[in-house]
């Protein structure tokens, strides 16, 4: 039995044993006195193995290929889920649900439902909760949930729908940025991968703010009366978050200013939710369990704030049966689902891809209010659809490119390691020529 060196292969171990036949031996050991060579026997055992190793990559690859399709359907799950919360969840405001009791509800819901989910399918992923992974679900749930959730609901007070539907879109602007300062996303602005991946999340970007903000000539539908649109008072706006509001505009701000800043704000703290899943996920291997911890944190801050913000205790109750739809689907769909698949998905496919995708909630968001809400279809939707959708295609092009590439790479790495051994003979001629011509073949 001999043994062979060989290189890392495919994430396997370092030193690879290959067993010879006898009668190979044999012919090795002679290879001065018959027609086999020593080199002739490494080179049959050497390519035996890389074809195995080609066949195991080939089912890999074709494995990764079919989980990346999941990704991206499950990311487009989330956008349409996000794109009919929008929807329900303005007409809940419209209807007077406070708020906070909206996020508290939301939240609260949302743990009822994945919480058992986790606890019962995840109990061999889980690992023991240590301080460091206490410390990374509390970060989670205070960006991700509290304040995340917070600012959104306050910049939306200070502004209107279609201003904070287009703010939501600078989401993938600093999830991006932050994954190329802390390294979880290499751009090759040298290379076409690179330059796709910046051109396509410029283009997805601006295609969002296109959407909102150039109307254009109506498509399909008509044009609405502006009478009751966006008809509220500074302090309807202000009710829920009067002492911010307050305190800013002692600073010389004005409401929407107020607003955009929180929607800005707002945008921030769900990219650091973003990027803050890969290491915690890599210490907390469960993304359910982890999606359920951070909503839990969340809601706990939820309530607390709540409790001192609803003045009247009748608020908490929901008075029409639309408003108790638009709270169940908010906590089962956009915080439940959604935020499971999101956190999947991010252990997957990474942060830029996930952030990629939000944009695509403008788009479902203007085709559900014009099926819905019966609201016009403006020229503008459409070009920014486009542009959405074409920089989508170059960011997933330019991931795909770089992902072969350092596949290729990968699999060069083994076959230079094979030949440089079929090259350089494991049996050498030793310095003593009385002995016999090859050194002793080590054996088990």
């Amino acid at each position: 039995m001999t043994r062979t060196r060989s290189h890392l292969l495919l994430g396997q171990q370092e030193d690879l044993v290959f067993k010879v036949p006898a009668s190979n031996q044999t012919c090795c050991q002679d290879a001065s006195s018959g027609g086999f060579s020593q080199l002739g026997c490494d080179v049959r055992v050497v390519k035996i193995t890389l074809v195995e190793e080609r066949r195991k990559l080939a089912g890999m690859m074709k494995f990764l290929q079919g989980e990346r399709a999941r990704v991206q359907l499950a990311l487009l799950t989330v956008q349409l889920g996000y794109g009919v919360y929008y929807v329900l969840t303005k007409a809940a405001m419209s209807g007077g649900v406070n708020r906070f009791v909206f996020a508290v509800y939301r939240d609260g819901i949302a743990l009822c439902l994945i919480g058992p989910m986790a606890y019962f399918s995840e109990k061999h992923l889980r690992t023991v909760m240590t301080l460091p992974t206490f410390l990374y679900i509390f970060a989670l749930g205070f960006t991700g949930i509290y304040l995340q959730q917070n600012l959104f609901l306050a910049g939306l007070s200070y502004t209107n729908t279609a201003f904070a539907a287009a703010m939501q879109n600078a989401i993938p602007v600093f999830t991006f940025i932050i994954a190329v300062l802390v390294r979880y996303e290499v751009i090759r602005f040298t290379k076409p991968d690179g330059i796709a991946k910046v051109i396509g999340m410029t283009a997805a970007v601006l295609g969002s703010f296109v959407m909102c903000l150039y109307k254009g000539p109506i498509l399909v539908g008509e044009d609405p009366s502006p009478a009751g649109q966006d008809g509220k008072t500074v302090n309807d706006m202000v009710e829920a978050h009067g002492w911010f509001a307050s305190k800013m505009l002692g600073y010389g701000m004005d409401v929407w200013q107020i607003g955009a800043l929180c929607l800005v704000a707002n945008c921030f703290c769900m990219g650091v939710y973003t990027n803050l899943q890969i290491p915690a996920l890599r210490r907390y291997p469960a993304p359910v369990s982890l999606a359920a911890s951070s909503i839990f944190v969340g809601a706990v801050a939820l309530v607390i704030t709540g409790t001192f913000s609803v003045a009247k205790a009748s608020d908490w109750v929901l008075s029409t049966p639309g408003n108790i739809v638009s709270v169940i689907y908010a906590g089962a769909v956009a915080s439940g689902l959604n935020f499971t698949l999101l956190t999947w998905a991010n252990h997957k496919g990474g942060p830029v891809l996930v952030a990629i995708y939000i944009p695509l909630q403008t788009v479902f968001s203007a085709f559900l209010g014009v099926v819905i809400l019966d609201d016009p279809l403006y020229l503008g939707s459409v070009i920014g659809a486009v542009l959405i959708l074409s920089g989508l295609y170059l960011v997933i092009w330019g991931q795909q490119i770089h992902r072969l590439a350092k596949e290729r790479e990968c699999l060069s790495a083994p076959f230079t390691a094979a030949t440089e051994d079929i090259r350089e003979p494991l049996l050498k001629p030793t310095q003593d020529r009385s002995s016999s011509s090859y050194g002793t073949i080590p054996r088990d």
